[in-house]
């Protein structure tokens, strides 16, 4: 995977949130720190000026970032050690919208089994290029029918593949 990385100094944004956050880091650092709160951010941040190519960023909390590009089809933030897997090895560039939408899915209910800390709600949004509109703008609650039928069927699938893969041929000799 090849990963660009930038520096904040390239990027023609607003560099309020920054110093903002420098500001909150040098007043409230110690006592968030003290408290055991994680009070570093990174978010996503895309979208498509007329004319130009659709893009996506990741902002780390030291102002850096690195863009998405063909080689690195997604970009993911919060816990991903569980789901990653899954985004790895089903999802390319030219992956359909909505079938990338079902494998991003079935990663945060990957997660969401192996870490009590992620849950739901989930907030999507589809943007496609060139439309310069929300596609879809939904969130998905607890109990959501789509959502608990995915998890069921990937559950079912797993349990599935698990037993039509043959048992491993090693045995110890002697």
């Amino acid at each position: 995977m090849q990963y660009r990385v930038l520096r904040s100094s390239k990027i023609k944004i607003n560099r309020k949130p920054f110093s903002s956050r420098i500001r909150i880091q040098s007043r409230d650092g110690n006592a968030l720190a003290a408290a055991a709160v994680d009070h570093d951010v990174a978010f996503l941040f895309g979208g498509q000026i007329k004319g130009g190519p659709l893009r996506l960023f990741m902002i780390y909390s030291a102002g850096n970032f690195i863009e998405c590009t063909t080689d690195t089809p997604y970009l993911q933030i919060g816990e991903h050690k569980y789901g990653k897997p899954v985004l790895d090895r089903a999802i390319s560039f030219d992956t359909d919208l909505y079938d990338a939408l079902k494998i991003g899915l079935i990663s945060m209910d990957s997660t969401m089994r192996s870490n009590l800390a992620v849950g739901l709600p989930i907030d999507l949004m589809l943007v496609r290029r060139n439309t310069y509109s929300t596609e879809v703008n939904y969130r998905i609650e607890p109990g959501e029918p789509y959502f608990q039928d995915l998890r069921e069927r990937w559950s079912a699938a797993l349990r599935a593949a698990h037993i039509a893969i043959p048992r491993p041929p090693y045995r110890s000799t002697g």
